[in-house]
């Protein structure tokens, strides 16, 4: 049995360096990049798989639009620059923007606590006026 198939699937160090790394590189790119479309986008996590071959790069924006999703891969050319420059790398992963999944869902959290807060409002006039 290989060595590869004996340690199983877990993280590891290096993809986690090389995660954190990407992380700083491509905020720092971002912020470099004078565009209204990736103005306002922060790049939350960088997850890259064991083969350090591809990375999901996550990030949140104000209106957590497909619009920021579309001009980062606009700028995808300048970021694989920036990440094989800074980053002493011999080859760049192949980079996939996701929109952080932990932003959407506490956005609709906290949209069902409003509606929820509103119908108890309601619920509590409307029995007050009835005593």
């Amino acid at each position: 049995m290989s060595r590869r198939n004996q340690r199983g699937n877990r993280g590891y160090a290096r993809t986690d360096r090389l995660g954190s790394s990407l992380r700083e590189i491509i905020g720092e790119e971002l912020r470099r990049i004078d565009d209204d479309y990736v103005a306002y986008v922060t790049v939350t996590d960088v997850d890259v798989d064991n083969e350090l071959t591809r990375a999901r790069v996550y990030f949140s924006t104000l209106n957590l639009e497909d619009e920021d999703l579309e001009g980062l891969y606009a700028h995808m050319g300048r970021i694989r620059k920036a990440i094989a420059r800074q980053g002493k790398m011999r080859r760049v992963p192949d980079l996939e923007f996701h929109i952080d999944p932990g932003l959407r869902a506490g956005t609709r959290v906290g949209e069902i606590l409003q509606t929820m807060e509103a119908g108890a409002d309601r619920v509590f006039t409307e029995t007050s006026e009835e005593e």
